[in-house]
């Protein structure tokens, strides 16, 4: 006789509904424990300056880079005369001391070249030396003037301009050779120069003063700048379209060659010292405190830069789009090759 056989009972309906509640629970807690074994990393932001070694510790007041490997600073005397001249031939992975004159002790506020091997430096004293060999020597030009000179711009081979205190403009009409005195109508310091080829000339300087020559530098109209801040820095990129900016992050633009200036909205409200415009869209505005600012739409907008430096930062040069240098206190010099974005 068969053993009568004892079915299995299923589990009540209840008891499966909790089961399978609980197992999903747990699988959410192991999951979820799996994903913090390997948590996601936010990305730092992107460093798009790096700070280049000097070896000095001078003020640095202007750059000029004839192409990408090889530029030029300059600034002051403090505390080695040696020091106020430096040079890289590789893109300022590396600069050395030039030394302009033993026995020189002007400090020096602008650097411009010609060409590669041709170029200018100017300061104090009324100081203007010009080097025909890519700075391997120096000889001092004859200017007349004992004014502090902020800057010097070329329209051609043969003509230039230099500004400095007092409402002081020089000019030249044979490469430098000698220079006389033009009248301006102001006292005001005037602390930079726009030149183009077409003998058009801008300057700009203390109390929002604004000039402008159409016959190279050798007469100068004021202008009305709409504002009464201490411009420092100007850059045009056409005929007719510049920029100026200057205290209290004072932005102004033009679009019908100085005729009239409108405000832009600027982002901060410490000092800019200088503008650099690549093309007609995109520029560089340096600063207090490492200040960097770029817009890429002609002044609409502007994006601050993570700062590399607190170090004030005096002058900008681009070679081109991407690569690009900004100098300043303490032998500071800044660069970017990815645009500064």
């Amino acid at each position: 006789m068969e053993e009568d056989q004892i079915p299995s009972k299923a589990a009540p309906a209840p008891i499966l509904k909790l089961f399978s509640h609980a197992f999903l629970c747990f699988s959410l807690i192991l999951f979820s424990c799996k994903q913090n074994d390997s948590p996601v990393i936010p990305e730092e932001p992107l460093i798009t300056w790096n700070v280049q070694n000097t070896n000095i510790t001078n003020n640095l007041k202007a750059l000029y880079f004839t192409d990408a490997l090889t530029g030029y600073a300059v600034g002051n005397s403090f505390p080695n005369d040696t020091n106020k001249l430096i040079k890289t031939t590789d893109g300022g992975n590396n600069w050395f001391r030039t030394p302009l004159d033993v026995y020189d002790t002007s400090s020096y506020n602008s650097v411009y070249f010609r060409n590669p091997l041709t170029g200018y430096v100017a300061g104090s004293r009324g100081k203007i030396n010009k080097t025909v060999d890519g700075g391997e020597n120096w000889i001092n030009l004859p200017t007349g003037s004992s004014s502090y000179l902020y800057d010097i711009k070329f329209f051609d081979t043969q003509n230039a301009v230099s500004c400095g205190t007092g409402g002081t403009i020089i000019k030249t009409t044979d490469e430098g050779v000698t220079w006389s005195p033009a009248v301006t109508g102001t006292q005001n310091a005037l602390y930079c120069l726009y030149a183009s080829p077409a003998g058009e000339a801008f300057t700009c300087g203390d109390a929002g003063t604004l000039l402008y020559s159409s016959n190279f530098g050798t007469t100068w109209i004021l202008l009305s700048s709409g504002t009464s801040y201490t411009l420092k820095s100007i850059s045009f990129v056409n005929t007719n379209t510049g920029y100026v900016c200057g205290q209290a992050g004072t932005i102004i633009k033009t679009t019908n060659k100085g005729a009239n200036w409108s405000l832009l909205n600027s982002p901060i409200s410490s000092e800019f010292t200088s503008v650099f415009f690549i093309n007609e869209t995109t520029g560089f505005l340096t600063g207090d405190q490492g200040l960097i600012v770029k817009t890429v739409n002609g002044g609409e907008t502007f994006t601050r830069s993570n700062p590399v430096t607190q170090n004030y930062l005096r002058s900008s040069f681009f070679i081109n789009a991407q690569t690009g240098w900004a100098a300043g206190e303490f032998g500071t010099v800044i660069n970017t090759i990815s645009g500064g974005d």
